[in-house]
């Protein structure tokens, strides 16, 4: 794998920011990162804010771009349908949850070439209630069914803090529309076997004045229905497996029951 650059010319980076009504963050994310990594393009995808993100990112130097349909999915397409020409994009959430002094480790495995893509391992700050139980325990869930129906992949299935190369970006056609767009990258990362690094990072609490627009029980709900359709889809034998040995092992104390009666 060849860096994805010339020697001729530096590289060119985006940090794209899918954000909706993050009007209370965005702009102390588009300063860190604008502080860390100043030769990339900030570029905010406004997934139809009525708050003044927009506003507020214009005003402090992000290129904006709408994307009027709302769901994360949507914001993640655009970025990669307007973006494909850059040799990498970093993308982050809007909320401050990720740190942007990491953006030099996230983009050197492809900017050296050993990566297509770089996932950012979250790695929650002690006592400060970054992530709710309730969705540590979701990710756990979810990623034993991904590793159940795909097969191995990233070590944090939902993380969105990720890098692309450019080839990433063109050989990948995205689908979702909410947020099981984070599977369905890891999802063809796997199936089209490109090269993937984790890089452990800080995951901190969301900047006071914004809000989480996920919902586990929904959002969960369509995380793994990705998972077991996309693993019939691409994978139909192991998702038979998958689906006779649960069966089997459900059906085993009834079994048990029925001869002790007997």
């Amino acid at each position: 794998m060849e860096p994805p650059q010339s020697p001729a010319r530096p590289p060119r980076i985006a940090v794209a920011l899918p954000c909706y009504n993050e009007a209370a963050a965005v702009g102390r994310v588009v300063d860190d990162f604008r502080a860390h990594l100043p030769e990339a393009e900030v570029v905010v995808l406004d997934n139809a804010s009525d708050d003044g993100t927009a506003e507020v990112a214009a005003a402090r130097g992000a290129r904006v771009m709408p994307v009027p349909d709302r769901g994360k999915g949507f914001a993640v397409r655009a970025a990669f349908e307007n973006l494909r020409d850059f040799d990498v994009v970093l993308m982050a959430d809007g909320d401050g949850t990720y740190p942007a002094e990491e953006a030099r480790r996230m983009i050197a495995p492809i900017l050296e070439g050993r990566a297509e893509t770089v996932v950012g391992a979250r790695r929650p700050e002690p006592g400060a209630r970054a992530m709710a139980p309730v969705r540590a325990l979701g990710n756990v869930l979810l990623r034993a069914a991904f590793l159940a129906f795909i097969g191995h992949g990233a070590g944090d299935l939902l993380s969105g803090y990720r890098a692309f190369s450019r080839r990433f970006l063109n050989d990948v056609r995205l689908r979702s529309e909410g947020f099981e767009v984070e599977t369905e990258l890891a999802i063809k990362t796997v199936v089209q076997e490109l090269a993937a690094v984790d890089v452990e990072v800080a995951y901190r609490p969301r900047i006071e004045g914004t809000e989480s627009k996920l919902r586990p029980l929904r959002d969960g709900r369509r995380i793994l229905a990705t998972i077991v359709r996309e693993g019939f889809r691409l994978r139909p034998a192991r998702g038979c497996v998958v689906v006779a040995t649960t069966a089997v092992v459900l059906a085993a104390p009834v079994f048990y029951w029925a001869l002790a009666a007997g």
